[in-house]
C-alpha cells in the first residue's frame, strides 16, 4: 500500500461497508430530524461530526490519546442512542437549535476513536502511516457525503412524493435508530 488513491478508497469503503453500520446508522439519525429544504443544516452537522472524528482520528495517530476499544465500541451506540433520543424532544426537533451541531461535533470525537483502531491497524509498521492519514479522512467523507446524498433523495422521495409527514419520518428513523443502537449497546456491554 502507499498511494493516495489506496487510502482514499479504504477510507471510502470503511463507510459503505456493513462493517461501519454504526457509523451510517448514526449518520441516518442525525439527519432525521431535518427536512429536505434545510438540507444546508444537514451538511453543517456532519460538518461538526467530521471535525470531530477527524481531531480524535489524527490525535490518536499522534500517540496523544488512547481509550480502551471495548469502551468506544460501548459508546458508539450510546451516541446513536443519545441523538435518536434527542431527536424526539421537541428541542431537537426546533431546526433552528445549535444543540445538534455541538453533539454531532462531541459524538464525532467518539467515533473518530472508533476509525483510529481500523486506520492504526491499516497502517501497523508503514513508513505512509502519516501521508495516508489525509486521503482515508477524505476516503471516510466521500463515503459519509454518498450516505447523505441518498438518505436526502430518499428522503424527498417519501416526504414530497409519497407524502409522508416529516413528524412520522423522524419517528420511524429515530425510534428505528433507538431500537438498534440498544441492541448494540447491549452487544458491547464493557462492565
Amino acid at each position: 500500500m502507499g498511494s493516495f488513491g489506496t487510502y482514499l478508497q479504504l477510507g471510502y469503503e470503511h463507510i459503505v461497508n456493513i462493517a461501519a453500520l454504526d457509523h451510517v446508522l448514526f449518520i441516518l439519525v442525525l439527519m432525521a430530524v431535518y427536512q429536505p429544504k434545510n438540507w444546508l443544516k444537514v451538511v453543517l452537522a456532519i460538518t461538526f461530526f467530521t471535525i470531530g472524528h477527524s481531531i480524535t482520528l489524527t490525535l490518536s495517530t499522534l500517540d496523544l490519546v488512547k481509550f480502551d476499544m471495548k469502551l468506544i465500541e460501548f459508546l458508539i451506540p450510546v451516541t446513536i442512542l443519545v441523538t435518536a433520543l434527542f431527536n424526539l424532544t421537541a428541542a431537537g426537533q426546533d431546526q433552528s437549535s445549535k444543540t445538534k451541531y455541538w453533539l454531532a461535533g462531541i459524538f464525532g470525537l467518539i467515533h473518530g476513536l472508533g476509525f483510529a483502531n481500523y486506520y492504526g491497524m491499516l497502517t501497523l509498521g508503514e513508513s505512509s502511516y502519516w501521508s495516508a492519514l489525509l486521503p482515508f479522512n477524505l476516503g471516510v467523507e466521500l463515503g459519509q457525503l454518498l450516505v447523505v446524498f441518498l438518505f436526502l433523495i430518499i428522503t424527498i422521495i417519501f416526504q414530497q412524493i409519497i407524502h409522508v409527514k416529516h413528524q412520522s419520518w423522524n419517528l420511524f428513523f429515530s425510534g428505528a435508530g433507538f431500537g438498534l443502537s440498544l441492541v448494540m449497546i447491549l452487544e458491547n456491554w464493557p462492565f
